[in-house]
């Protein structure tokens, strides 16, 4: 196992206290904590940025490994969650159209297996998608043929100046090796005045500080857990203007639940675990706050 120590991705410090030890095993594949069809649920130790607030994973995997993982991913757990997966979607769209007066040129970075891409595409963007998985590049091309798609990251992808009126990152800016480095990139492919869209877990959430170190968005795979405050931060470093955050809702299987808790160690996970099979869990949905925020923000004038 991998691990390397990082400074802050928002303001660069050094200076970290410790807020929950770290719950991996050393004997395990990097790949098997990621993903939905994850095989375990566990995470490095979480630390805060004395000097920002930032929370982040501090050591954690090197930028071979997380590349080397993902290109690699494949999960099909995701895709029993289709319904839910395109309400999302949906909810995602809406969001976008509420913000933006007109349809234009949209890139969906992280697009997964392409719910979003289809949603915007049939609401009248010119829309690409750009994803490290060809699992879900495959599978994105067939749900949505009309689209653009590259299998490859936000850190290495090539785009020319001004290319989108809207960017997307559903689920991303946790995952990247180098969040200022990859705003900067987004800021730069975006028209003057586009508009980015994110979701992403916030630690300062109710979810969050009531479950602590069992909040289930601690995961190997996330690599920082920003809050308004540090997002705002960020965003404002990397040439953008925060417009608003909102609580994000999800909605999940009750199969998939039981899934999810029965990824951690003890005998009620396992119990929980075995269930998750059972067709009436998976057909009944449950939605609820996980922690997480959706944001918007305004590349900045000039």
């Amino acid at each position: 196992m991998s691990l390397i120590l990082v400074p802050c991705a928002v303001c660069g410090g050094r200076d970290f206290q410790l807020l929950y030890p770290g719950t991996l095993d050393p004997t395990r594949p990097p790949g098997s904590y990621f993903s939905s069809s994850r095989q375990s649920a566990a995470y490095p130790d979480i630390v805060r940025c004395q000097a920002c607030g930032l929370v982040m994973a501090n050591p954690r995997d090197d930028e071979a490994t997380l590349s080397q993982v993902y290109t690699e991913l494949s999960d099909g757990v995701y895709e029993e969650e289709d319904a839910n997966r395109a309400r999302a979607a949906e909810e995602h769209l809406s969001l976008v159209l509420a913000q933006s007066g007109q349809r234009g040129r949209l890139l969906d970075v992280g697009c997964a297996t392409g719910f979003f891409v289809a949603a915007a595409a049939g609401a009248g963007f010119d829309v690409s998608g750009l994803d490290a998985s060809r699992f879900a590049i495959e599978r994105a091309r067939r749900r949505c043929p009309e689209a653009s798609f590259q299998v490859g990251v936000l850190e290495t992808a090539r785009f020319a100046s001004g290319s989108f009126d809207v960017i997307t990152l559903w689920d991303v800016l946790e995952h990247v090796h180098a969040p200022r480095d990859a705003l900067l990139r987004v800021c730069e492919w975006l028209s003057p005045a586009g508009l980015l869209f994110m979701s992403l877990p916030n630690a300062a959430s109710l979810t969050a500080r009531v479950f602590g170190p069992r909040w289930v968005l601690l995961l190997r795979e996330h690599l920082w857990y920003f809050s308004p405050g540090t997002v705002s931060r960020l965003l404002t470093d990397t040439g953008f203007d925060l417009d608003r955050t909102r609580v994000k809702w999800v909605s999940f299987s009750l199969g998939n639940v039981a899934r999810r808790l029965g990824q951690y160690p003890g005998s009620l996970g396992r119990i929980l675990g075995s269930l998750a099979g059972l067709g009436v869990l998976k057909k009944a949905s449950v939605r609820f706050p996980m922690g997480e925020m959706d944001v918007v923000a305004r590349r900045s004038p000039g």
